[in-house]
């Protein structure tokens, strides 16, 4: 997991980033990508009073608001590797490792030759990783 951050924010010249140096800004968090640790950490650095980690529908959504300057995105580090052009910086987070969720749901029906195909694919690089 990495942090997306505007070209001229304050802490651009840190390598890395920690949980505690995002507490004072307000953080995107594209919902799709599920890393329960992370969002409890991030949680217990807010105040309660406060609510500063806000939902973003999709990673272009959460890389418009990083490229305007209205806060900074937590994702995967792959992505925002790959927005460096809509004028979105990446550092990663130093106090992981993160693992990101990945949930495949599928109808009760009979799955067709091509959905076996990706399921299996899935299984075979979750069990290459876990080793």
């Amino acid at each position: 997991m990495a942090v997306a951050i505007p070209p001229r924010f304050r802490l651009v010249d840190q390598a890395k980033l920690t949980i505690s140096d995002l507490q004072d800004y307000p953080i995107y968090r594209w919902q799709a990508e599920a890393c329960p640790l992370l969002d409890e950490r991030l949680a217990s650095l807010m105040p309660v009073d406060q609510e500063n980690i806000l939902p973003a529908t999709s990673f272009e959504m959460m890389a418009l608001w990083v490229s305007a300057g209205y806060g900074i995105g937590v994702c995967a580090q792959s992505r925002i590797e790959r927005a460096h052009q809509w004028g979105v910086s990446m550092r990663p987070l130093a106090d992981g490792p993160y693992e990101i969720v990945t949930y495949l749901q599928r109808p009760h029906a009979q799955a067709d030759s091509a959905a076996k195909r990706f399921e299996r694919r899935a299984l075979q690089i979750a069990e290459a990783g876990a080793l």
